[in-house]
């Protein structure tokens, strides 16, 4: 459901793009409170890379993610950066680019 043009836009091109691969982009932060986003974009599309973003600020308020158990238990690619790190950035691309080539493990 949208609220505004822009997540109108967002969710019509989710839709109807014929898109390779969607990320989502969370906030390591307040995690939870993106989780629902998360899974109504699952809803609609099973090509999906979750991106926890802001894990600098997370550690700074002691905040640990289990990437791999989350991973598991939503069944989609899950990777952590720093917007920042180059490092974490190139995860991110290859796992793009592994579920844009169906290479990713759980991807069904």
């Amino acid at each position: 459901m949208s609220h505004s043009e822009e997540e109108e836009i967002a969710r019509d091109y989710i839709c109807f793009g014929n898109a390779d691969a969607t990320v989502v982009i969370v906030d390591a932060t307040c995690l939870e409170r993106n989780l629902n986003l998360v899974y109504q974009i699952m809803e609609i599309t099973p090509n999906i890379i979750l991106c926890v973003n802001l894990l600098d600020e997370a550690k700074r308020k002691g905040i640990k993610i289990n990437f791999e158990l989350l991973e598991n238990m939503l069944g989609i690619p899950v990777v952590g950066t720093i917007a920042r790190k180059e490092k974490t950035l190139k995860k991110l691309m290859q796992k793009v680019y592994d579920v844009s080539s169906r290479k990713f493990k759980n991807y069904s």
